[in-house]
């Protein structure tokens, strides 16, 4: 609050008049004086408030009473205020107002993906988990709950590491780190080494990788190791350690700040560049383990070390190598300790009940960067429009299939069409099902191979257990194993945007072998209308129940940015068996009819020859 001292300020201001010579003769000057006055308002600070006396703290007894009084009244008024929204809010949900119709139909929808979820949670024989809807499904929350904990041991694995994947693409990559203090040292100056290379352990005992960290001059099409190595430290630090854990060994909140780019858009810091730590600012085995002890008891307002993410992408923005190596190396020796004490085993048993779509997409996304990722332009070169024309489902989509199916770890997945084998390595790590793939080309299915031996692996690395996966190189129109899978099957994926029409017909005989309640995916409808009849109640559409057509977001497929259309089937053969019966009724009746049409001719017959 401020007071105001008023002061006044006269403005005279004199107007002069004269006349038009042409109009009339020259008159004498006429001068008005105006006097306005205009206040002006000045605002001084109060005078600072005396400090509280015994003798303004003692009031009269009606004062008092006045002011006990006072909070009740106002609680009153409070109370009063708030009734009549209630009221309306009876109303609203008694009524037939639109607020009403709006709710209900609201709730309708709600209730349809309810029922959309659970009934493809139900169809199975086994309890295949509780899928969660997709709309509402964060990249935070699983799929399916499970148990996801492997042997967690990662010796005899072996992976294709991103050093070599950067090395041996070494001309489309370029030098990013420097020595901050030193700018014109070369690498081997500050690492030891030309290119400078970095260890990260992962969770599983054991179990590490090396990483060049190289920039890749094309950046959004090349492997990026240096984005890579932060991603995986993020997501340790976000799904294997408690909160108390990345807080106090790293001084990490999970899901704080989770776009990197967040940081490195935002102005410079005005703080000097951080100095290189040297090793004894590294802990070592020993205090982690203490630090990791008393986890539970450190202050969320007071992180004993500084953001472990924070320095990296600090470090990341200002090009500061030393900095890079120093921080992962706190890192490595802090997870180390927790490995050792079986700290990370626990975690993984006891708090991750099934595998977060931000840590499978990642998972994943690492196998097809090495094992197919060097190969991609070679699978582009089939011939544009026909049925071998290659496209992957991203996995986006791919989550959004197998939360809608019910896919988990009792079920079984069958891709045909499973081209580099993107959908069953998903579905494998996602839901712990059983993945099978059939492709017919051979250059897909030999990078199909690569990439599961790879991501069998690198489950073993993150300590994640995943579904039994196999690909297999075959026609899967001329197949007998086929038929035998697809015999055990829950749900089937099928491509087949661009398959011909014979194509699609051939591929819907596969449907006879199929389980009754067996889920058919499909990105384009195997009959625009059918209808059941006594010529086409052998075929596989007879049994087929091809639901509605449903949308998929943008950015889904690899072949297009825009969403789609896509149906989830069911194999239903009470429609067919409904049908039958009724058709034998029909006949029945028929046969009744004629029945006692004969028995009438005959007595009429018989009647006319007496």
């Amino acid at each position: 609050m401020f007071s105001s001292n008023k002061l006044k300020k006269t403005v005279t201001t004199t107007t002069t008049t004269t006349g038009t010579p042409q109009s009339r003769p020259r008159q004498p000057v006429k001068v008005a004086t105006i006097t306005r006055t205009t206040i002006i308002k000045k605002h001084v600070p109060p005078p600072p408030r005396p400090p509280p006396t015994a003798q303004s703290s003692t009031s009269s007894p009606a004062k008092r009473k006045q002011q006990e009084l006072l909070p009740n009244k106002k609680a009153s008024t409070s109370k009063h205020r708030e009734q009549p929204s209630a009221k309306k809010t009876r109303t609203t949900a008694n009524g037939n107002g639109n607020a009403n119709r709006n709710k209900s139909k609201s709730s309708s929808s709600e209730e349809d993906d309810a029922s959309g979820s659970e009934t493809s949670s139900s169809d199975g024989d086994g309890d295949r988990g509780k899928p969660c809807a997709p709309s509402r499904r964060k990249a935070t929350d699983a799929i399916v709950d499970r148990d996801c904990l492997s042997e967690l041991d990662g010796t005899g694995v072996t992976c294709i590491s991103g050093e070599k994947l950067v090395l041996d693409n070494r001309k489309a990559y370029l030098d990013y780190f420097v020595d901050l203090a030193n700018p014109e040292s070369s690498p081997e100056e500050w690492c030891g080494e030309q290119v400078p290379t970095v260890t990260l352990e992962y969770p599983a005992v054991n179990a590490s990788e090396r990483f060049a960290l190289l920039m890749p001059k094309d950046g959004g099409n090349e492997y990026d190791p240096i984005e890579d190595v932060m991603n995986t430290i993020r997501f340790i630090l976000d799904f294997f350690l408690t909160p108390s854990q990345a807080l106090s060994l790293f001084g990490h909140v999970a899901g704080s700040n989770s776009s990197f780019s967040a940081f490195l858009s935002a102005p410079p810091s005005r703080s000097a560049t951080p100095s290189t730590p040297t090793e004894s600012t590294i802990p070592n085995a020993t205090t982690t383990a203490t630090a990791t002890s008393n986890a539970a008891s450190v202050s969320p307002a007071a992180p004993p070390l500084p953001p472990l993410m924070r320095t990296l992408e600090k470090a990341k923005s200002k090009r500061d190598g030393p900095t890079f190596l120093s921080t992962i190396a706190r890192f490595n020796s802090s997870l180390l300790a927790l490995k050792s004490t079986g700290a990370i085993a626990d975690n993984i048993k006891h708090n991750m009940k099934g595998v977060p779509d931000k840590l499978w997409t990642h998972v994943t996304a690492q196998a097809y960067a090495r094992a197919v990722g060097p190969e991609v332009e070679g699978l582009a070169k089939y011939e544009a429009f026909s049925s071998n024309t290659y496209g992957e489902l991203l996995p986006k989509f791919v989550g959004e299939i197998c939360g809608l199916t019910g896919l988990g770890p009792d079920s079984v997945f069958v891709d045909l069409g499973s081209g580099v084998g993107n959908c069953v390595v998903q579905a494998a790590l996602a839901t712990g099902c059983e993945a099978w793939g059939f492709e017919n080309m051979a250059h897909a299915s030999h990078l199909a191979r690569i990439q599961v031996a790879e991501a069998e692996g690198r489950f073993r690395m993150w300590g994640l257990s995943s579904g039994q996966m196999k690909v297999v190189e075959a026609d899967f129109c001329k197949t007998p194993e086929v038929n035998r899978v697809l015999q055990r099957a829950d749900v089937v994926l099928v491509n087949n945007e661009v398959f011909s029409a014979g194509l699609n017909q051939s591929l819907s005989l596969l449907f006879l072998d199929l389980r009754q309640s067996t889920r058919v995916v499909s990105l384009k409808a195997f009959a625009s209308s059918f209808t059941l009849s006594a010529y086409n109640q052998h075929s596989p559409l007879a049994i087929l129940n091809q639901g509605a057509e449903r949308h998929y977001g943008s950015k889904s497929v690899s072949w297009k940015a825009e969403g789609g259309t896509y149906f989830i089937g069911k194999i239903d053969r009470n429609l067919l068996m409904k049908w039958k019966a009724k058709e034998k009724r029909k006949q029945e009746a028929r046969a009744a009819a004629a029945a006692t049409s004969a028995a009438a001719s005959s007595t009429s017959a018989a009647e006319s020859s007496t």
